[in-house]
């Protein structure tokens, strides 16, 4: 009895996983909460993290970039976290949310493996927070690199 038992949830077991997951995100009604984009590559100048949230009534940004001036050759490096910023500044994020929906840009829960995997590419993380509820984002077009420059353009403000 207990074999069959067994066989019964592992045959199960193997079902379900045929299908996957087929739930569909839903937007919540929160508002935006926070917003993130963050970029790894070989090249520290081009790597870069930024995180801008609403926490206890309190508008916070942290920043983790390299602002590089090409023509001059200069470099600055620019690293803070938990810095407040106007709600006016955090609010532009709400602007564009507004302009490119970001809920209409969320990644599919599954994404194709490749079979070849280089240790120098380029891997660019963007997501949204409304309420409690976090969605990953696709990082290619418009919207990300609206936010990506506004984002440098904060940090560049508020750099102490």
């Amino acid at each position: 009895m207990k074999s069959k038992w067994c066989l019964f949830m592992g045959i199960l077991a193997c079902v379900c996983s045929l299908f996957g997951c087929s739930h569909h995100p839903v937007r919540s009604d929160g508002e935006l909460t926070s917003i993130s984009i963050s970029q790894s590559h070989m090249d520290r100048t081009y790597c870069y993290s930024f995180c801008a949230r609403e926490e206890n009534n309190a508008y916070l940004l942290d920043a983790d970039c390299m602002i590089v001036d090409y023509d001059n050759d200069e470099y600055t490096e620019i690293n803070f976290s938990e810095t407040a910023i106007s709600e006016e500044d955090f609010q532009q994020f709400a602007e564009l949310d507004k302009k490119y929906d970001f809920f209409s840009l969320l990644k599919p829960n599954k994404e194709k493996k490749s079979i070849f995997f280089a240790l120098d590419e380029t891997i660019t993380n963007f997501s949204v927070k409304y309420g409690d509820e976090s969605f990953s984002l696709n990082t290619t077009g418009d919207c990300c690199t609206e936010a990506r420059k506004y984002f440098f353009a904060l940090a560049e403000k508020y750099n102490k």
